[in-house]
C-alpha cells in the first residue's frame, strides 16, 4: 500500500511543482521548484512561459496551472516574431518554429548568442562571427570610433570574436542597438541599420582647444563647436538638436530601452562604490535625423541624510530594465526600489510605485566595484500582470496581488 502512495506522490510531483511560501516580498510570494536552475531569457505566449536556462535547456510551463508542458535540450535562444510565434535557435545552428517544427539551417558556421526578429519576422542571429541577417554575415570591421570598440576581442590565436551584447533593442527606424556594459568605464553602443545593412557607433563631437571652466568659456566652446560641426548641430528658438548618433546622453551602462510614440526612454545605472543613475528621453525632431533630449533623472531624486542634522537631494536608485505596457500605453521600470510606472502629464513626469520583490543580489560585477542589477527583463501580459527575469531567483510572475517564483 505504501508503495502505491509513493507512486501517486511521484506522479503528482511530475505534474505539478513543489511550492514554498516566501515571506520577504512587499506582497505575498511563493516559490515553485522546477529543476533548481536559473534562466537567461524568456518569452510569454498565452499562459505559457518559454524559458531558456543557463544550461541551454528550453522549459515550457503554464504559470497559471504551475505545470510543465514541454522541455527541449540544446536550445541557445528563444524569441517571438511579429506574428506572435515562438521560434528558437539550437546548438546545431538551426532556427526552429516551436509549433510547426519548421527548420531553417544557419548557413554560416558560428556560435549563436541571441535570436531576434525584424518587423517582418525575418530572423537576426547575433553570433561570435558577427550579425547574421538574410543569410549574410555582417562584421563591424571598419566602424569609425574615437576609442577601441569593446564588442570585439582578439583571442590567443589572433582570431577576432564578436562579443555577446548585454542588451539588444530594435527601434522604429530599423536601428538595432547592441550595448556593452564597460562598468566604471561607461558604455559602448553599436548600431546596425537594417535597411542600409551597415554598422556604426555613437560619436561625441569635440574640438581640441583649451577652454577654462567658466560659464562664459562654456558658451564660447559651444559656439565654436557649432561652427566646426554645422551639419551635426542645429539650434532652434527652444532647443539644441544633434544629428543622431552624435552627443547621445549616455553616461553609464544602459539597463533598458523602450520606445513610446517616437520617444526613446533609456535607463542607465552603475554601482561603483556608490549609485550613479541617469534617465534619458530622446525625441525625433520633425521625423528627421536630428533629435532633442530631455533629462528624466529628477524623478529619481530623494532626500538622503547628509549628516546627523541635514538631508540633501540625491539620486539613490539603481535602475534596471524598462517595458512599455501595451495594455495601458505606459512605460514602467524596475530598480532596487521595486517596479514603478512613469506618469506623464502635460509634459511633466513623475513615478508611481507598484510593488517591490525582495530577491537576491549578486555580490560583484565583472566591470566595477559593486552589484549588478538583479532583474534583467520584464513584460506585462495584462494591464496589471507581469513576468520578470531575475539573476538569482528564477522567473517571477506577479498577478496584481502576489508573486510566484519559478526556479
Amino acid at each position: 500500500m505504501k508503495y502505491k502512495i509513493a507512486l501517486v506522490f511521484l506522479l503528482f510531483f511530475n505534474l505539478f511543482f513543489a511550492q514554498t511560501v516566501i515571506k520577504q516580498d512587499s506582497v505575498f510570494a511563493k516559490k515553485i521548484k522546477l529543476f533548481n536552475t536559473n534562466f537567461k531569457e524568456f518569452e510569454v505566449l498565452d499562459n505559457e512561459i518559454y524559458a531558456v536556462t543557463k544550461n541551454d535547456c528550453l522549459i515550457v510551463f503554464n504559470f497559471k496551472k504551475d505545470k510543465i508542458t514541454k522541455t527541449k535540450s540544446g536550445v541557445i535562444s528563444v524569441a517571438k516574431n511579429s506574428n506572435n510565434e515562438i521560434i528558437f535557435v539550437n546548438k546545431q545552428n538551426k532556427i526552429i518554429h516551436f509549433k510547426s517544427g519548421k527548420t531553417k539551417q544557419i548557413k554560416i558556421q558560428c556560435e549563436p548568442y541571441i535570436l531576434v526578429f525584424d518587423k517582418n519576422s525575418n530572423p537576426i542571429v547575433i553570433s561570435d562571427k558577427g550579425l547574421i541577417y538574410g543569410d549574410k554575415i555582417f562584421e563591424p570591421l571598419n566602424v569609425k570610433h574615437n576609442h577601441i570598440f569593446y564588442g570585439i576581442k582578439s583571442m590567443e590565436d589572433k582570431k577576432r570574436v564578436f562579443m555577446n551584447p548585454d542588451l539588444i533593442f530594435l527601434d522604429s527606424k530599423n536601428r538595432l542597438w547592441l550595448t556593452y556594459d564597460r562598468g566604471e568605464f561607461g558604455e559602448d553602443i553599436l548600431f546596425f541599420d537594417l535597411e542600409k545593412k551597415e554598422f556604426y557607433t555613437d560619436n561625441y563631437l569635440m574640438i581640441d582647444t583649451n577652454y577654462s571652466l567658466t560659464k562664459d568659456e562654456d558658451d564660447r566652446y559651444f559656439q565654436d563647436l557649432k561652427k566646426t560641426f554645422p551639419d551635426e548641430i542645429k539650434v532652434t528658438v527652444k532647443d539644441t538638436l544633434y544629428k543622431f548618433p552624435n552627443q547621445l546622453p549616455i553616461y553609464n551602462p544602459i539597463r533598458g530601452i523602450v520606445e513610446k510614440e517616437g520617444k526613446l526612454f533609456i535607463s542607465q545605472s552603475l554601482i561603483h562604490f556608490s549609485v550613479d543613475s541617469h534617465f534619458s528621453l530622446l525625441y525625433d525632431f520633425d521625423g528627421g535625423d536630428f533629435y532633442k533630449s530631455f533629462d528624466l533623472t529628477k524623478i529619481l531624486l530623494e532626500f538622503v541624510p547628509y549628516n546627523k542634522y541635514e538631508t540633501d537631494l540625491h539620486v539613490n536608485e539603481f535602475l534596471g530594465p524598462l517595458h512599455l505596457n501595451k495594455f495601458n500605453n505606459s512605460v514602467y521600470y524596475y530598480s532596487d526600489k521595486g517596479f514603478f510606472k512613469i506618469i506623464e502629464h502635460k509634459g511633466k513626469y513623475d513615478k508611481e510605485f507598484i510593488f517591490k520583490p525582495w530577491i537576491n543580489w549578486s555580490a560583484t560585477n565583472r566591470n566595477n566595484l559593486g552589484s549588478d542589477i538583479n532583474v534583467t527583463k520584464f513584460e506585462f501580459i495584462s494591464e496589471k500582470e507581469l513576468v520578470f527575469l531575475t539573476t538569482n531567483n528564477g522567473i517571477g510572475y506577479y498577478n496584481g496581488t502576489e508573486v510566484k517564483y519559478f526556479q
